[in-house]
Formats: C-alpha cells, structure tokens, sequence
C-alpha cells in the first residue's frame, strides 16, 4: 500500500512537471505569435526584447525540452532582426553543434555563415559556408552558398557593379 502512494506522488509530481512546462511553452508561443503577427522586428525592439527573455527562461527552466532546437533557432532569427549579429551567430551555432540530428541544423550553420557575412567576417563567412557544404552536401542550399561565397570575394563597389549590369 505504501508503495501505491509513492507510485501516486511520482505520478502527481511528473504530472505537475509536465504541465508546467507546457504553461511555459505555451506563454513563449504566444508571445513569439504576436511578434510574428507584427512582421517588423525592428519597430517592435521592446517586444522583440521580451521574447528572447522568454525564450532564454524557457531554455534555461527546461534544457532537455524537445522544443529546444526551435526555440535557439527562432532566437537566432529574432537576433538578427534586431541587428544582434553575433548574439544570432551564437544561438544558430548553438543549434547545429547541440542539435546536429535535427532538420533545423543545416540551416542553423547557413544562418550563421550569413551573420558572419553581415559582420564583414568574410573569411569566417566562406569556412562557414564550406562546412555547411561538407556536412551538408545534398542539401537545397548548397548552389546558394556555393553563389555567397564566390561573391564574398567582390569588394562592395564590385558588387553594386554587377549588379547594375
């Protein structure tokens, strides 16, 4: 009989975990949905602001989430429409070295090969662009970085040059 009870007080506890961690999941979504809905993140820097808050207390209270990748990589999007380049190359790098299995990690390791290009880091961009490649080498996104880093070798008065032509 004790036994039963113990069994009960597991079950309750688990049961209070899980759906702590939904209530939290869902505050998240539904903050990510109204951002999303406003379209521009730049406007909306103080909104922006408080879903990575969000986000980052949802990493932080549940680390073995399944909903983890998406989060990191939705942060990392949310950074960059900030002009958080860096802090977006972190989170995107962060998904494909803890996430490698998942489909969101090739085009977490193009992001940041984009965060990097962005930040003038042009040789961190092309390695970048090479890994995803390497590790990718089927993936649709291949021809596109295989285009970004031939044009990584084009100063930006090269670049407004051909593209006038």
């Amino acid at each position: 009989m004790r036994n039963f009870f113990l069994f009960l007080i597991f079950v309750a506890v688990l049961a209070s975990c899980v759906n702590a961690q939904k209530k939290a999941l869902d505050r998240v979504l539904g903050l990510e949905a109204r951002l999303m809905h406003a379209q521009d993140t730049a406007s909306n820097v103080d909104f922006a602001k408080e879903v990575l808050e969000a986000y980052s207390e949802f990493l932080k209270a549940y680390p073995n989430a399944e909903n983890n990748p998406e989060i990191l990589f939705k942060s990392g999007e949310v950074l960059k429409g900030l002009g958080e380049y860096l802090q977006s190359a972190e989170a995107f790098y962060l998904v494909h070295t803890k996430f490698p299995d998942t489909e969101l990690a090739p085009l977490a390791l193009f992001q940041q090969a984009d965060c990097f290009e962005i930040m003038h880091q042009r040789l961190t961009a092309k390695n970048t662009y090479e890994e995803f490649m390497e590790r990718y080498p089927n993936h649709p996104y291949v021809e596109q970085a295989k285009g970004m880093i031939r044009l990584l070798h084009f100063s930006d008065e090269e670049l407004i040059d051909q593209f006038q032509k």
